[in-house]
């Protein structure tokens, strides 16, 4: 009786017990978002659930497996070949013969190593070597003294390598501009050095740091490699102050095919980096003689030449002293078009600055060359044109009247043969 009796309270017990041990375990296994959640004391009338798929799994892969599967399965992996043993003094030997190998490039500046990659030393941040080879070039002395000269941007060092200039170093933050220049590279001579770009980012002239930097020796007059044969004409830039100036004569002068170009002493150094980035590589094709003392200038004229100067004052203007303009008033004003240029030996343009214009030398040298003032004729309102600009202006009008010439000399030659 007693037991019939504790039947049904032991029924409730072990119901209320599944739930509560349902409950504990449900955050285990329950989905984020479940459809409905069924306790089992709900009734189930009613009950609307989507299908899932249920994956049917084979019983027989959960088998145990017996002690001869298992003594077949292990003489069957002993039966595979096993590895050899490593020899870990034949790995350091080949590491160290590597290293050493790799010491002995760098030390003869061999570019390229046995694989054909590129060997450079990796060097971290604040590097002695670094710092004194940037403060050396920065300097104009310093520059002067070790002949050296830097260049930023992977096409300007390309620039070079094809003038076939003498590259000393590279120093890059990143392989891909390296490998731009791969091509063009030498197979020996250069030392190349990877430092982090932040460290390069202190040093650059540019607001947006190109990444690789490269140092040549300053190219001389005399092995400047020409592409095509030159007109018998030069500049000679006289009170050019500003880079971007002077960089633009020089992009023009390479751009027209001049001869050369004279730099007078006072102007701005021609291997600055703002007038190396503006100049574009003219200074890898173009023969420049830097900071000539005007004794020294009719020493660089040949004895043919014709000497006109680019000069915007026809009437000169106020700020002028009384010496330079009573010496500019001697010599004749023409516009640029109203020479022929065609029936000249050889041409040399004198180009000022825009702000401190012809000096007086300039006039001195074009009286007793019996030279020519140039203007060029502009809108009313335009008091004068940039430096650069009137200087491309002027030289490409000489280039078309000599090429017209050559041109009709060709054709007639060719006339006569017929």
């Amino acid at each position: 009786m007693a037991n019939t009796l504790c039947r049904p309270l032991l029924q409730t017990v072990t119901i209320h017990s599944a739930t509560f041990r349902f409950a504990r375990h449900y955050g285990r296994w329950m989905h984020r978002n479940p459809a409905k959640v069924i306790l089992p004391f709900e009734p189930k009338d009613n009950i609307q659930l989507r299908k899932e798929k249920v994956i049917e799994l084979d019983l027989n892969d959960f088998k145990k497996t017996t002690k001869k599967e298992t003594s077949q399965k292990n003489n069957e992996t002993l039966e595979e070949p096993l590895h050899t043993k490593i020899n870990f003094k034949e790995v350091k030997d080949k590491k160290e013969t590597a290293f050493k190998k790799r010491l002995f490039y760098l030390s003869q500046k061999k570019v390229f190593d046995d694989n054909n990659e590129i060997i450079y030393e990796k060097l971290k941040d604040n590097d002695s070597k670094i710092s004194s080879l940037f403060v050396k070039l920065k300097s104009k002395k310093e520059r002067l003294r070790s002949n050296q000269i830097m260049v930023e941007g992977w096409r300007m060092i390309v620039d070079g390598l094809e003038a076939k200039c003498n590259l000393q170093y590279i120093l890059f933050s990143r392989k891909e501009d390296l490998n731009n220049i791969r091509p063009f590279m030498p197979k020996t001579g250069v030392q190349i050095y990877k430092i982090p770009y932040k460290e390069m980012e202190l040093w650059s002239d540019v607001e947006t740091c190109p990444g690789i930097v490269g140092v040549f020796e300053m190219p001389s007059p005399d092995k400047i490699k020409r592409f095509s044969k030159p007109l018998p004409l030069q500049f000679l830039c006289d009170n050019i102050r500003v880079p971007g100036n002077l960089g633009a004569i020089l992009r023009a002068a390479v751009g027209v095919g001049c001869e050369k170009v004279l730099v007078s002493k006072g102007c701005v150094d021609v291997w600055d980096s703002k007038v190396m980035r503006s100049a574009a590589g003219a200074h890898f094709r173009l023969p420049i003689y830097p900071s000539i003392e005007w004794e020294e200038m009719p020493q660089h004229l040949p004895s043919d030449t014709s000497l006109f100067i680019a000069d915007s004052n026809t009437d000169f203007a106020e700020n002028k002293t009384e010496q330079v303009s009573k010496v500019g008033s001697e010599i004749p004003v023409l516009p640029y078009y109203g020479i022929d240029f065609s029936a000249l030996n050889h041409i040399t343009l004198i180009i000022g600055g825009e702000t401190e214009s012809i000096s007086e030398m300039s006039y001195r040298l074009g009286v007793s060359n019996n030279g020519s003032r140039l203007h060029i004729p502009l809108h009313k309102g335009v008091d004068s044109l940039n430096t650069g600009m009137a200087a491309a202006v002027i030289a490409f009008e000489i280039r078309k009247q000599l090429t017209q010439a050559a041109a009709k000399a060709k054709l007639e030659r060719q006339a006569m043969k017929t």
